[in-house]
C-alpha cells in the first residue's frame, strides 16, 4: 500500500508544480528542503519555488513520468524517476529526460518532500 501513497504523492507533487501552485507545493515539502538541480545550482524551500513553481518565473508545459521506482525504510523515501520535461525559462525553453532521485521523510504520519537532485540525461 505504501507504493501507491508514494507514486500519488510523487504525481500530486508533480500536478502542484506544473500547475503553479506555490500553496500546495509550500504544503508539500519539508521546511529544511534542499535540491540540486541538473546545473549543479542548490536551492532551498524558498527558492526551489521561486524558481521551478512560481508561474511568473517558469511556464511549463508538461512534466511526465516516464519510470517511478521507490524505496521505503520506516519514516524515509527514496523515490527514483525518469522524468521528460517542458517548460520555459525566462526565455528560454527547455525539453529533455531528466533523472531525479526525490527523498520524502514522514513526520507525525504525513510525508513531506525533504528535496532532491536532478541529472540530465543526454540520449545522443
Amino acid at each position: 500500500m505504501e507504493t501507491l501513497n508514494m507514486k500519488q504523492l510523487s504525481d500530486d507533487r508533480s500536478a502542484h508544480q506544473v500547475a503553479g501552485d506555490l500553496d500546495a507545493m509550500r504544503a508539500l515539502m519539508h521546511d529544511s528542503f534542499r535540491y540540486v538541480d541538473s546545473s549543479g545550482r542548490q536551492f532551498d524551500k524558498e527558492t526551489f519555488l521561486d524558481q521551478y513553481v512560481d508561474p511568473t518565473a517558469i511556464q511549463w508545459i508538461a512534466q511526465e513520468t516516464v519510470t517511478f521506482d521507490e524505496t521505503v525504510r520506516g519514516d524515509l523515501a527514496v523515490v527514483q524517476l525518469l522524468l521528460e520535461e517542458k517548460f520555459i525559462l525566462g526565455t528560454n525553453a527547455y525539453e529533455g529526460r531528466f533523472w531525479m532521485l526525490h527523498l520524502y521523510t514522514k513526520e507525525d504520519g504525513v510525508w513531506l518532500w525533504q528535496g532532491g537532485q536532478a541529472t540530465m540525461i543526454n540520449e545522443g
